[in-house]
């Protein structure tokens, strides 16, 4: 009887010291718990999205690395909004992708030179995005993003994605750098 009983108390304290997926490294597509989590792992940033019914692990983004990698929950799954005016809050991703060779910052006349379907960038919220890959890709057509291209397209992303967590996310995976001010 002590033993089933000491057996039971450790297999107890394993399940909730080891609980199952928690120290498990992150994977794209691998299964996740909620929506919005992010995780970054190994210089990458992995947030948990709805994809055809079921909740995974998008495909990783290179990011700054920092001293741990993190779990956290986000509300708006990778973004946070920063109210401007109550008519137009502004969106920022909370996190910075990490080009591999950048500038501090890019200038309206570097974006205005990148106005094609072959280089599409375009400033949303102070922040300069590479959108080229997004064009193709975007659910609402490739004439939304541009239109968006060579310009500072913070109203037009606002007017169609306000408080919408998905889009927000979405755009956070093309991040250059900041608007020099």
């Amino acid at each position: 009887m002590k033993k089933t009983f000491t057996a039971f108390a450790i297999a107890l304290v394993l399940s909730v010291v080891v609980a199952p997926g928690s120290s498990a490294s992150v994977k794209a597509g691998a299964t996740c718990k909620k929506s919005g989590l992010i995780s970054i792992t190994g210089g990458l940033k992995y947030t948990c999205v709805k994809k055809s019914g079921k909740l995974t692990w998008s495909k990783g983004v290179a990011v700054k690395p920092s001293a741990k990698p993190s779990v956290t929950a986000k509300p708006s799954a990778s973004a946070t909004v920063v109210p401007t005016s109550p008519a137009a809050p502004s969106v920022r991703p909370s996190a910075t992708v990490a080009p591999s060779v950048a500038p501090a910052s890019y200038t309206m006349a570097q974006v205005s030179a990148n106005k094609s379907a072959a280089k599409c960038w375009s400033v949303i919220n102070g922040d300069v995005y590479d959108l080229t890959k997004w064009i193709s890709s975007h659910p609402g057509g490739a004439g939304a993003i541009l239109s968006l291209c060579g310009t500072d397209g913070t109203q037009d992303f606002i007017a169609m994605h306000r408080g919408q967590g998905r889009p927000i996310s979405v755009l956070g995976n093309y991040l250059l750098g900041p608007l020099a001010k």
